[in-house]
Formats: structure tokens, sequence, C-alpha cells
């Protein structure tokens, strides 16, 4: 029997974070010591070369607070965004690679056009997640977006990075460079 999980992908159909209008809603990171972040259980690396969306500046890029995440960090050229979300949905640890099987199914359904879709266990910072890899059709160049879960605290922590393909290879050892940082606390 399929699980359903309580994830909505309405923000991927809509593209990358508006970043144009929202640069005076991003302030830089300094690279330091790892940084916790308030309202997940969460910390990360910092980066120079990463900024981060203000709260308001989250606010505005998702105006309903459902799906709304608790950090955006965006690459200095504001093309690839890496959002990070601790869902309400349930999931226990043993439960993530049942989502590498199951959920295609709901990307499939919620997401129009999906060009390609690859799924996997991956493993960043000694902890198991579900890593579903999509494209869709986009203007001029094809969206690339990226979805990895865990469970943390018995809830489904969700990291979303977003960007058109030649963006994100652009800035790929970046972003991985980050995922990789990321520390369930």
């Amino acid at each position: 029997m399929t699980r359903a999980f309580p994830i909505s992908l309405r923000a991927l159909r809509a593209g990358a974070v508006r970043a144009g209008a929202l640069g005076l809603l991003l302030v830089g990171l300094a690279s330091a010591a790892p940084l916790k972040l308030s309202n997940l259980p969460v910390t990360v690396e910092p980066s120079a070369k990463l900024l981060t969306l203000t709260p308001a500046g989250i606010r505005s890029a998702f105006p309903s607070a459902a799906g709304r995440p608790g950090a955006v960090f965006m690459t200095e050229d504001r093309k690839v965004s890496v959002a990070l979300e601790w869902r309400t949905g349930k999931l226990a640890p043993n439960e993530v690679e049942k989502l590498v099987a199951q959920f295609p199914t709901v990307i499939r359904a919620q997401v129009p056009g999906v060009k390609a879709l690859k799924a996997n266990l991956v493993q960043l910072g000694g902890k198991p997640w579900a890593q579903f890899i999509f494209t869709t059709p986009g203007q001029g160049d094809d969206l690339r977006r990226e979805l990895l879960m865990t469970s943390a605290g018995g809830r489904i922590l969700v990291m979303t990075i977003a960007g058109n393909v030649r963006d994100y290879s652009r800035n790929e050892t970046l972003i991985r460079s980050f995922a990789s940082s990321v520390r369930v606390n």
C-alpha cells in the first residue's frame, strides 16, 4: 500500500524564487563557524558566496503560509535557490528509504510535464535523505528541481534546490558543498 506524504509542490511549479524583486531582502552569509538556523532543526556551514533571504523576503517570495520555507539561500547570481522547510507531516527515520520508491508517483501527479525524474537514497550529514531530481520544460532552458527529504524530530525536513539546468550547472560545486553541509540537529 502506498502511503501519501503531505508535501505540496506548488512552489516548484512557480519556478525559482523571484530574486530580482527581492534584491533588498537578501543578505550575505559570511564564511564562519556552523550556523544554527533558529526556526529549523538544522545547522549549516555558511558561505560568503551564498545569500540568504530575510524573513520579509521569504514572506514576499512565498506569500502563502502553507508551504513557506523556514530558510532560503541563493547563489550570488540569484539563479539557484536552496529552501529548507520543516513540515508538520510525520516521517519516521525508517520511512525515508520508502520515499524513494513511493514519492515519484506524487511528483508525476502534482507537477505537469516532468521530462526526467531520478530517485535515490543519499547520505548527507550522516543521515539518509530521499533525493528526487527532475526537470520540466521552461522558457529557453529546462527547469531543474531537486527535493531532498529526511526525518527530523519525527517530521519531514525538505531541502529544495531550484534553478534552470544551465544555472545549476554553473553553480553546482557551491550548491553541492552547501547541501552537504546541512546537519540535522
